[in-house]
């Protein structure tokens, strides 16, 4: 008999075999057995053709659960239907793996109500195919429509919904691990607002990942909305074990990945209706209204190697005596999150260039003040905008005393007869963040400044429109930091403030000069 005369008049035993599996399949073997066993038992799935895609994905999926993949994260766009077709395929192994190679597999969602969702799906599909796999819940008489958190067949496996906001050492089921990990929307805009919860999620995948069993795998299906969160570091760590699978709705030549669902019509409506195409349904957040900084103008810089390195202090270009150059500082606490850095910008070059960086997670705020003396004297002495902010009022007081030549302020309050009425120290808050930030932006839209280094055209180029409303502060719950680049929006700011030092000789002491720059 032909395999669609047993679907149409075989025994059950003989539709079975045809869906059943071991370890002696191969992958594609078992891709054949899923899609004739999905057509067979759930044909309201498949009201459309196949795309390409859809292969590439039942792969990675058979790959994943055999465990010769660690992780599979599956980025399509939005109506690619990467979630029914994970349901799907874990209601087919259940049904028809001989070997169980799963025994304990747990939903994983930003919201608990998708998980049980998810859970509560596998297990009416389950259900649904009792005719022919009466087993599978012996005591079950009726199919049940209510979202359930967990379920255990007949056989021994287990299926239960989670959140990824919940810790997950220590799950055990009959003394096992979990062994297969489903990831459903594990990020939403709302999370990536909160770089407290970011980083939350992270350590509990985290800690989910780790507790898998020897042989476990992760699978996950996501939308690529920015370059701030969760997915953004899993693209970032793909590898030959960690396999990322991006899906965007048109090709490169522009035409639909899957023509038999979305013409070209639906996409230019889409593209009409959606707020963030891009992002939805291209899968890239850098071409978004998530991004900050102009994705093409900073892929046009070019980085260069410093000329020189001086005790981490790159220097790009050598000092011009006759230029002005003013330098921006961000100060943190140096105990290994957030860097120190320092950005030096030279404002009489067209266009104007940063000339030097520098960035050390490690050095203490007051020892940064010596540093920054340091840095300020190879460029003769220049102007120094220091962030006030936290840990920047020791930095500042230090750089005071060493007689660095400081931005500062002049207070509008009456000053008192014998006192200094000066501020220094740029602040950096609701107000001027946005502005010294939009500023920079505009001064690379319009071509007007090189940033050079490749850690911070690197920063630039990742800086979103939700980190500039974040307002987290303690940089142990940061996924992400930017502190170069504050300080270079900082250095940006004293285009108007800055002027060629001019107590400074440098024909009658060249020598000094010299020793100073130290090229």
């Amino acid at each position: 008999m032909t395999i669609q005369e047993i679907l149409n008049k075989g025994t059950d035993e003989q539709k079975k075999a045809l869906f059943l599996f071991n370890s002696k399949d191969s992958d594609e073997a078992v891709r054949v057995k899923f899609n004739l066993w999905a057509r067979y038992s759930l044909p309201k799935y498949f009201t459309s053709k196949d795309a390409p895609f859809h292969k590439d994905i039942d792969l990675n999926l058979i790959a994943s659960y055999r465990g010769r993949l660690k992780s599979f994260t599956n980025i399509g766009f939005r109506g690619c239907g990467k979630t029914a077709r994970t349901k799907l395929f874990i209601a087919f192994t259940i049904l028809n793996d001989e070997d169980k190679t799963k025994k304990y597999i747990k939903i994983l969602s930003v919201d608990i109500t998708n998980s049980k969702q998810i859970v509560t799906d596998i297990y009416n599909i389950l259900i649904s195919s009792r005719d022919l796999y009466p087993d599978i819940f012996q005591k079950s008489d009726l199919k049940r429509e209510e979202t359930m958190s967990s379920f255990t067949t007949y056989t021994g496996i287990k299926v239960i919904a989670d959140t990824v906001g919940t810790e997950q050492r220590g799950a055990l089921q009959n003394e096992a691990r979990p062994d297969l990990i489903i990831g459903e929307d594990i990020e939403t805009r709302k999370t990536l607002r909160s770089a407290v919860i970011t980083k939350m999620i992270w350590d509990n995948i985290e800690e989910a990942r780790t507790s898998l069993s020897k042989d476990g795998s992760m699978i996950i299906n996501a939308n690529y909305l920015s370059e701030r969160g969760n997915v953004h570091k899993l693209v970032e760590k793909r590898n030959t074990l960690n396999k990322v699978l991006i899906i965007p709705i048109l090709d490169e030549s522009g035409n639909s990945t899957w023509p038999d669902r979305f013409t070209i019509e639906d996409i230019e409506q889409m593209k009409i209706d959606d707020d963030d195409f891009a992002g939805e349904r291209m899968c890239k957040p850098s071409a978004s209204n998530d991004i900050l900084f102009n994705r093409e103008k900073l892929e046009a810089m070019k980085s260069i190697k410093p000329i020189k390195e001086s005790s981490g202090f790159k220097i790009f270009y050598k000092f011009d005596p006759s230029h002005r150059i003013a330098s921006g500082h961000d100060v943190a606490g140096g105990v290994g999150l957030d860097s120190s850095t320092s950005v030096f910008i030279d404002f009489d070059t067209i266009p104007a260039r940063v000339v030097a960086t520098y960035k050390d997670n490690t050095i203490k705020p007051d020892i940064f003040g010596y540093e920054i003396e340091r840095q300020s004297n190879l460029y003769g002495g220049n102007l120094v905008a220091i962030e006030k902010n936290n840990h920047g009022h020791t930095t500042i007081a230090i750089c005071k005393q060493l007689g660095v030549n400081q931005y500062f302020t002049q207070p509008k309050d009456t000053k008192i007869e014998g006192t200094e009425n000066k501020e220094y120290g740029w602040l950096t808050n609701g107000l001027t963040k946005p502005k010294m930030l939009f500023g920079l932006k505009k001064a690379i839209d319009d071509g007007l400044l090189e940033l050079t280094d490749e850690d911070l055209i690197n920063e630039a180029k990742s800086y979103s429109r939700d980190d500039l409303m974040d307002k987290d502060t303690d940089p142990r719950l940061t996924t992400r930091h930017f502190d170069l680049l504050m300080a270079a929006a900082i250095a940006w700011q004293m285009k108007d403030w800055v002027e060629v030092k001019q107590s400074y000789d440098y024909d009658v002491e060249p020598e000094v000069t010299h020793s100073l720059i130290n090229i």
